[in-house]
């Protein structure tokens, strides 16, 4: 029985995580630049439920198994009824009677998640493990799984399929826990100000600011010039040019769509601009600026978006469904705050009725 208020606090807790993130989401929805954050969570391992005394081992495979293989691009998708999946989480080994994953850029067999693009991310992917509990390397070319959950690995067949003992009747979970929390990215729309210290980024890309921390990046292009006549951010952090800070006489200059800043008809310097290949792993330091993880290498290339004058990016927020999510949200805590209060007193009653047999 307490399992049942395990899952139901856990799912609070994840709840109110969630009302944050679309709190702040909902406070930043004005802010020139702003990416909206999506709370991922993930299952707590599916792990086999056994009857008492059943510990038998695990049973071959049996030659009727039949597994349903979906492929589209490099992208798997297996279901069976015969047998279970295994993956090595990050909490445990979870077991599951469907599995979608794909190769990873090491070779192996790995779950993954969709960033903004809607692209395959690997890296908090949990490994797809074989019958024997090892994780599957593939290699790097085509992959074939047939019709009974076997894969070739390596030149040898490895079976996906794990079929339980007997003794398990099933699988259970103790309900959901926050993964991480994911920035989208998706592009902004376009507000005009007339302002040429305004600038706007069409298409993937950052602009480059120095910080006391190091460089950072932005998609917040509300620059001004300071007393020194340097380009800065609304907090004072220069904008980086292909010599460091750019120095301005005056805001009255022309810019070029890869960022060329002409003054007179002669370009004196050019916005540095870059576009990050692994956007998932950048993180948020508050005031519109990100960082890369400091786990993890920054992977940059060309910049082939536009820069816009005289328009800023606003945020990619949608009002009506933030606040549809969070009525969601809302009323899913509230539910399982009554199952919390209803465990609460069913325990009550029976440490009060049994003590008085």
């Amino acid at each position: 029985m307490l399992r049942g208020l395990y899952t139901a606090a856990s799912a609070m807790q994840t709840s109110q995580k969630k009302l944050d993130v679309s709190s702040n989401n909902m406070a930043n929805v004005n802010t020139t630049g702003f990416k909206k954050d999506v709370v991922v969570t993930e299952a707590f391992p599916e792990v086999f439920l056994h009857k008492l005394n059943g510990s038998i081992p695990n049973r071959t495979v049996d030659k009727n198994l039949f597994v349903d293989v979906k492929k589209t691009g490099n992208e798997y998708s297996l279901t069976t009824a015969g047998g279970f999946f295994s993956a090595d989480s990050k909490n445990g080994v979870s077991f599951s009677r469907s599995a979608s994953f794909g190769v990873d850029d090491e070779g192996y067999l790995r779950t993954f998640v969709r960033d903004s693009e809607g692209k395959p991310n690997f890296s908090e992917g949990n490994y797809i493990l074989g019958q024997q509990g090892n994780r599957v390397f593939v290699g790097t070319g085509d992959v074939e799984i047939d019709d009974r959950g076997q894969v070739d690995a390596d030149g040898q067949l490895v079976q996906l399929v794990t079929i339980p003992p007997k003794s398990v009747i099933g699988t259970m979970n103790s309900g959901l826990r926050l993964d991480r929390i994911q920035t989208n990215f998706r592009q902004g729309t376009f507000e005009g100000t007339g302002n040429l210290m305004d600038l706007a980024l069409e298409g993937k890309g950052f602009f480059q600011v120095e910080t006391p921390q190091g460089t950072m990046f932005t998609r917040d292009g509300n620059f001004t010039l300071n007393n020194n006549g340097e380009v800065v951010t609304a907090e004072g952090y220069y904008l980086l040019g292909q010599y460091g800070s750019i120095l301005l006489d005056s805001d009255n200059f022309r810019l070029g769509k890869n960022g060329e800043i002409i003054v007179d008809n002669q370009e004196v310097d050019k916005i540095s601009l870059v576009n990050i290949k692994n956007v998932h792993d950048l993180r948020k330091h508050g005031e519109n600026l990100y960082f890369i993880d400091e786990n993890k290498e920054l992977e940059t290339e060309a910049f082939e978006g536009k820069v816009i004058q005289g328009f800023l990016e606003g945020s990619n927020i949608n009002q009506i469904e933030e606040m549809v999510n969070m009525i969601s949200v809302l009323r899913l805590y509230e539910s399982n705050q009554k199952v919390i209060k209803s465990y609460d007193e069913i325990l009550q009653r029976a440490a009060n009725d049994i003590g008085k047999l």
